[in-house]
């Protein structure tokens, strides 16, 4: 009854999710979805081989219609991405394998194939820093980063640091995406999500910001722009600002977030503007393995410039409604997701539809051996 009593009450300001849940709310996955920590890392001796491997099929449409300058798409991919890992010591792991995808229905027998590469350093407990292949599945506003950028960009590549503990956690990372050429400018993003959760998780605080810039000293394509675009945010509701997980109890919360935007390049102007976002959402557990996600959102904006994230944030009104079922198949690691979207956007209706399964596990591929009498050097 709580639940829908903060429903109701976030309600109160107009139609619209748990920021309607269009970002996949599939947890642990370095695939898809939004994680915490290190996924999939899991705790083994020093000197230990394991080969970990995830996949996940996704389909994503987005039914966009009759918005100026935005248009729908629809998502309909393969991705797995089996990797070796070593640990070299008790705070540190080697990952080395691939990303393979296919865009299902395209002509190309393999669309993806990049090389995974990473080097994770656990510096405190719940504290890890990531050199290489970064971790996708970041818990940043999906107006600063759109959720499906991961399809489209494939990897992430720079530097990350990733914190995961009871009252706080975080995702920095510098991401290089285009390296600077004769005919083509460079092109980063600089980010960094705080979530603060005193109180039992009842209240929570969260910052964030992104700097998305493009240009050089060396590129001849004349090219200069930026885009730096600001969160804070609070939020109220019992178990904190928590994943959908098998077994839990019902669970809500609901909030504010507000963004600021500012946006120039050379062939165009100076422009600043702001929005903000009621939201909340709700947990039911429908079965022990089953949680159904609902969620409302109520967005107004004056000028948001999102750059990399969500354009429907660009426009001044955008409400959301929606809904998302989450089966958990025991200790398989399997998760299936299917959800849908309503969205109200300037006078017109949207839908976005979802469907997701996706699966990880580690398989162990030896051991450190026991040291010999004549091994040990006494």
């Amino acid at each position: 009854m709580a639940c829908l009593a903060c429903l109701a009450w976030c309600a109160v300001g107009g139609a619209g999710g748990a920021r309607g849940q269009e970002v996949s709310a599939i947890p642990g996955s370095t695939l898809t979805g939004i994680s915490r920590g290190v996924p999939t890392l899991t705790a083994r001796p020093q000197g230990s081989l394991d080969l970990a491997v995830e996949s996940a099929v996704v389909f994503k449409n987005l039914e966009i219609f009759n918005l100026p300058d935005i248009l729908g798409r629809t998502w309909f991919l393969y991705l797995a991405e089996p990797r070796l890992r070593y640990r070299a010591s008790a705070g540190l792991v080697l990952e080395g394998g691939l990303l393979l995808g296919r865009n299902l229905g395209d002509d190309e027998s393999l669309d993806i194939h990049r090389p995974v590469l990473r080097i994770i350093h656990r510096a405190l407990p719940g504290v890890h820093a990531i050199a290489g292949t970064l971790v996708p599945t970041h818990a940043i506003h999906d107006a600063i980063l759109d959720d499906v950028r991961k399809f489209a960009t494939e990897v992430e590549e720079g530097f990350q640091l990733r914190v995961d503990r009871d009252h706080y956690r975080s995702d920095t990372w510098i991401d290089w995406r285009v390296r600077e050429g004769a005919i083509r400018a460079e092109e980063f993003e600089i980010a960094s999500a705080h979530a603060v959760s005193p109180a039992n998780g009842w209240v929570g605080l969260r910052g964030q910001f992104m700097w998305a810039h493009a240009g050089g000293q060396v590129s001849l394509s004349g090219r200069v722009e930026q885009n730096l675009m600001y969160l804070a945010g609070a939020s109220v509701g019992p178990g904190g600002d928590q994943p959908p997980r098998p077994g839990a109890p019902l669970r809500w919360r609901c909030g504010y977030d507000h963004l600021w935007s500012r946006d120039d390049a050379d062939t165009r102007p100076l422009t600043t503007g702001d929005g903000g976002q009621w939201w909340a959402r709700a947990d039911l557990p429908a079965r022990r393995d089953l949680v159904l996600r609902l969620g409302w959102s109520r967005y107004r904006g004056d000028g948001l410039k999102p750059g990399l994230g969500d354009p429907l944030y660009g426009l001044d009104r955008y409400d959301q409604l929606g809904a998302n079922l989450l089966l958990f198949s025991g200790n398989s690691g399997l998760v299936i997701e299917a959800g849908f979207v309503k969205q109200w956007t300037d006078d017109h209706r949207n839908l976005t539809y979802q469907l997701t399964m996706a699966w990880n596990g580690a398989f162990s591929l030896g051991r450190p051996r026991p040291a010999a009498p004549g091994e040990t050097g006494r």
